[in-house]
């Protein structure tokens, strides 16, 4: 059995620490403060 795995969909978001753009592999919310690597 095989899996093909499809290219993750990105989108952009706003980190709830330093503010800077990021893109995140899932739909963010605007309850859930999303958080980049930096």
């Amino acid at each position: 059995m095989s899996y093909e795995r499809r290219p993750r969909e990105m989108h952009d978001a706003t980190c709830g620490d330093c503010g800077k753009q990021c893109q995140v592999p899932f739909e963010p919310r605007q309850d859930k403060p999303v958080y980049c690597n930096e």
